[in-house]
């Protein structure tokens, strides 16, 4: 049983650091889709304040009325208007955004300049208008230009420590999970069955006595799980992208777990509420009221600790394994079994669970809390879930 349950958590422990690794790698790609398009829009910023510039340079080395560039430096604004709230919205905060507000401020003055230049223009006074974009309007285009380059650099230096905190953290991951297999091998291959050498060395030859009846045969003890099975439903649930994928999942879930039924809490705000369950009507969904965080049962208490938790079996013959799904960002979940024979209180269930739990914390923390067609726990059942 101990070799089992090394065994289980070593396979659980290669799953979690697959799927971290992997989550790694996957926002590392985001990122950087992220500063290439960040970097096209500054360059196609930084264009039109070059046209801009040299507008105005024009205007003061030749001191005369331009009407075709008073109207290509009012395009020009409109587009670095433009450009810009879109590079706003995709801010990532920090030292990036404080640069990005002070562009902001000098655009809003520059547009201020090409507003009044309109306002003269369309009253017919021609080098006033000219004036007002032209010349007055050179210091903004100036601090135009300062504050998006160092907005370019600061984001550039915000990028740089984001790729050395994810290399770091694939580095640790991966010695984590070296160190935890090292030892789990070690104990693994240390531990000998004590019972099995002891009959090797001093066997006995039992011979009933015809006077006695014989006993009754030892029930076969519990089956054991399927770790291979476990293995591959781990394997899938990385790869989970759609909610008939998941029905389909949990389906392998129970039967692995031997498990009656399941359900998935998701955390929404201070409550819990059931986003998907296999093994139960799917008719009572909106009867089925949310979980407050200080609710006194076993799936609040599991969303507030972080810690798995058991409902042993009641007068039904049915018990709960509860394990929360956690992700970076904390508890976003619980993930709720109800198996039957006493397999919440046999640890290699639990782990099991736990695993399978850490797996779809991943997969559906960016999910929403409630899907249009689930499968979701009776309320007469409700308890032995909770």
């Amino acid at each position: 049983m101990t070799r089992l349950i090394i065994l289980s958590l070593l396979l659980l422990s290669g799953a979690a650091a697959g799927f971290a690794i992997w989550t790694i790698e996957r926002n590392g790609r985001d990122r950087e889709e992220q500063r290439e398009a960040k970097e096209a829009t500054i360059d196609r910023l930084l264009s039109s304040i070059t046209s801009i510039a040299g507008a105005q340079q024009a205007y003061a080395d030749n001191s005369r009325r331009d009407l075709a560039a008073l109207t290509r430096v009012s395009q020009q604004v409109d587009r670095l208007t433009t450009e810009a709230a879109g590079l706003r919205a995709a801010a990532n905060g920090g030292a990036s955004s404080e640069r990005l507000e002070e562009f902001w401020t000098a655009l809003s003055a520059l547009m201020g300049a090409e507003g009044r230049a309109r306002e003269l223009l369309a009253g017919g006074e021609e080098t006033a208008a000219a004036d007002a974009i032209l010349a007055s309007a050179r210091s903004h285009v100036a601090a135009l230009n300062t504050s998006l380059s160092a907005f370019r650099e600061a984001e550039a230096e915000g990028y740089r420590r984001a790729r050395t905190t994810a290399s770091w953290l694939e580095w640790a991951v991966l010695g984590s999970i070296a160190a935890i297999w090292a030892i789990g091998l070690v104990a693994f291959a240390v531990r000998r069955p004590a019972q099995a050498v002891l009959e090797v060395a001093t066997p006995v030859t039992v011979v009933p006595s015809p006077d006695l009846p014989l006993a009754a045969p030892a029930p076969p003890p519990p089956s054991s799980l399927d770790l291979a099975a476990a293995a591959r439903l781990s394997m899938e649930l990385s790869r989970l992208s759609d909610q008939a994928s998941l029905e389909g999942l949990l389906a392998n879930a129970a039967e692995v777990l031997e498990a009656r039924g399941i359900i998935i809490w998701m955390g929404a705000g201070e409550h819990l509420v059931a986003a998907a369950a296999h093994g139960y009507e799917a008719s009572v969904l909106r009867r089925i009221p949310p979980i407050p965080r200080d609710a006194d049962n076993a799936t609040a208490s599991a969303w507030r600790t972080g810690l798995r938790a058991r409902v042993s079996e009641d007068s039904s013959g049915y018990g709960a394994i509860v394990a929360p799904m956690l992700s970076p960002s904390g508890c976003v979940g619980v993930f709720a079994a109800e198996v039957r024979g006493g397999r919440e209180q046999d640890e290699a269930t639990c782990a099991v669970a736990t695993m399978l739990a850490s797996q779809l914390a991943g997969v559906l923390a960016a999910w929403p809390t409630s899907t249009p067609t689930i499968e979701v726990l009776p309320l007469d059942r409700q308890a032995a879930a909770s």
